[in-house]
């Protein structure tokens, strides 16, 4: 993978398969979410603010392994038949690993989970509150280790 001249998105391809285009991510904060999933605990967790498009989004960033036990726990609580709902997570985690296989090594994540997350628009009234958010790390355009007082 490599970086254009011009600072834009790093290009895939071997010539025998397409170019595949993928936006430049923060290092710094793929290496932070990184410590997150490698917690074997799956209890750490720290306050950040992201800037993303429409508005401000903070909360607790949490590992891919918190989220995905959190996101099954609310959708088992959602009444009756919510146990086939609630293997959802588990059955997306199973097929990614089987369709990926050792393909994976050494990834740094792409994706950001937040817990007790809100989202704020430049909008009167328009503040969002999630339970549980996800979202793109190519979509964060700042973000900061802090959350608004």
């Amino acid at each position: 993978m490599s970086e254009s001249k011009a600072g834009g998105p790093e290009q895939r391809g071997d010539g025998a398969h397409p170019n595949v285009f993928e936006p430049l991510l923060d290092l710094d904060l793929q290496m932070l979410i990184s410590m997150l999933d490698g917690d074997e605990t799956g209890q750490s967790h720290f306050g950040v603010s992201l800037n993303i498009p429409g508005g401000l989004l903070y909360g607790q960033a949490i590992s891919r392994r918190a989220y995905e036990e959190e996101w099954e726990q609310t959708l088992r609580d959602g009444g009756p038949g919510s146990e086939a709902l609630a293997a959802v997570p588990r059955l997306v985690r199973e097929t990614v690993r089987e369709e990926l296989g050792s393909r994976t090594p050494g990834l740094l994540p792409r994706w950001v989970h937040l817990r007790e997350a809100t989202f704020l628009t430049g909008a009167a009234n328009q503040t969002m509150r999630y339970a549980l958010w996800r979202g793109r790390l190519a979509d964060v355009a700042g973000w900061s280790l802090s959350l608004p007082s």
